[in-house]
């Protein structure tokens, strides 16, 4: 078993960022004084909330990472200097939770740099944030990690199995974007067709309006009439209507609701000894429905507040999942414990 690095509380200095500034229309010697002490301030102010993601003593070291994500793009290159394989590991885990809300694409390098890191924390908060940033450029670091990754995080989450996690959503996403492809494609065909339809129409027509006049004889007391093709009307394509989905889940007479904390997987049992069956995303509500008897799992569903990207989909079609404790808000009152039931798989019939 690899033993895990202890956090640093050195945090390195990054490299300072530049913030670009709007042309005013006053003289080049008026509005030179004001402009560097503006990007001073602002270049400080960065490398003092990076200097406190690594220091749980320093002062801003809670919010450090709302206000750096608050910030957005501007500080993406600041926070890459500081995503590698050589940091100190609680910089690096806390710099890839900011990557991952804000989403830039130019982190994805450091973010594939950060997988080769010895802390298994911070190569999952790489992957983490490798998913939310949905670049195919990481797609084979990605395969690399959940072939060959044997780390667990410290709450006991599988490297591994988070990248295989990731896998199976960045090609659903990629198989999304080829279907809306082919969607726009068919969509052009059609009114390509009927535009062409539509010009051999216009040119019958006035082909046969330039032969009635090519018979027109003179003293002939009534001009050949303008017939017009007349449209054929389209029948409109009616759109298949989603079936309503049963729900197999019991309706509760008062809801105990939380929220994920972070990106985290589902389990059919608690324990992280058997393959997850769904994800949960920062900010998704949840609703509790019981939890183990040592308090350290709880079995939930997703609310109505959630990401598109989450999913439950437990074998038994009830729409339910464990999840660690240290990954979701404690619930508001007390939850009932309950023994996991053995997990069951449905055979199809033949």
């Amino acid at each position: 078993m690899t033993t895990e690095p202890q956090p640093n509380q050195s945090s390195p200095e990054p490299s300072p960022t530049s913030r670009s500034t709007r042309r005013l229309t006053a003289p080049q010697s008026l509005r030179a004084a004001p402009k560097a002490p503006t990007q001073q301030v602002a270049r400080a102010e960065v490398n003092d909330l990076i200097a406190a993601l690594g220091d749980p003593g320093h002062p801003r070291h809670a919010e450090a990472v709302d206000l750096l994500t608050a910030m957005g793009a501007a500080v993406v290159p600041a926070l890459c200097d500081v995503v590698g394989p050589d940091q100190p590991w609680l910089t690096v885990y806390r710099a890839t939770e900011v990557l991952a809300q804000i989403g830039d694409g130019r982190a994805t390098r450091p973010l594939i740099n950060a997988l080769k890191h010895q802390n298994a924390n911070v190569r999952w908060g790489a992957v983490r944030a490798l998913t939310q940033v949905g670049d195919v450029r990481a797609l084979l670091a990605l395969r690399e990690v959940a072939r060959s990754d044997q780390g667990r995080t410290s709450w006991g989450e599988s490297v591994a199995d988070v990248a295989q996690s990731a896998l199976e959503l960045l090609k659903r996403r990629s198989i999304w974007t080829q279907s809306l492809e082919l969607v726009k494609l068919a969509v052009v065909s059609v009114i390509f067709l009927l535009s062409m339809a539509l010009a051999f129409g216009v040119i019958g027509a006035l082909r046969n309006e330039l032969e009635q006049f090519g018979r027109y004889v003179p003293g002939q007391t009534e001009l050949p009439t303008l017939v017009l093709p007349t449209p054929r009307p389209t029948a409109t394509p009616r759109r298949p209507t989603a079936a309503a989905q049963p729900t197999n889940l019991p309706a509760a007479t008062q809801a105990i609701t939380g929220t994920a904390l972070q990106v985290a997987n589902v389990r059919p049992l608690p324990g992280t000894n058997n393959q997850p069956i769904g994800r949960i995303n920062a900010g998704d509500e949840i609703i509790f429905l019981a939890r183990t008897a040592n308090d350290q799992w709880y079995l939930i569903r997703l609310g109505e507040r959630r990401s598109p990207d989450s999913f439950i989909a437990n074998p038994d079609g009830s729409g339910t999942g464990w999840v660690n404790r240290a990954l979701v808000s404690p619930p508001a009152v007390e939850v009932p414990v309950q023994e996991p039931l053995p997990l069951t798989i449905p055979t199809a019939t033949p």
